[in-house]
């Protein structure tokens, strides 16, 4: 089987995300997930929604709340999770739904994490990712 590897451009646009949170954070340490696009494959809304209310069945008593995660100007948007959960589970929660990567933040600073390999970037503080409109 060949593995199955992210490429620097898919990479890249990962590493440029924004967040639009509607709800209060989750608290000081969280994972930012999604199950929408496994393996960057675009499926329907339908099936992207249903796959995010199977995601969200597994984070059991851990605090959580909706985020949008996208791209600077919001032209692409994919609806994920601020969750309290470690990184191990949230790696773990990624592979089990074909992500490619995830967000952690930490300290106040997000950390973009592959699923696929041991590929981790800082990409700075949180407060510099909230988009905002306009």
């Amino acid at each position: 089987m060949e593995k199955y590897q992210i490429d620097d451009r898919l990479w890249q646009a990962y590493a440029s995300t924004h967040f639009l949170f509607s709800q209060p954070l989750p608290g000081p340490e969280f994972s930012i997930i999604t199950a929408w696009n496994p393996r960057s494959c675009r499926l329907s809304y339908q099936d992207n929604k249903a796959n995010n209310e199977r995601l969200c069945q597994q984070f059991n008593t851990s605090r959580w709340t909706p985020v949008l995660a996208g791209d600077a100007a919001f032209e692409w948007v994919e609806e994920s999770f601020a969750v309290a959960i470690c990184l191990e589970l949230a790696l773990n929660l990624g592979r089990k739904f074909e992500q490619n990567a995830i967000f952690y933040v930490q300290n106040k600073t997000v950390f973009l994490h592959s699923c696929i390999d041991s590929r981790c970037d800082e990409l700075g503080v949180l407060s510099e990712r909230i988009y905002v409109s306009g």
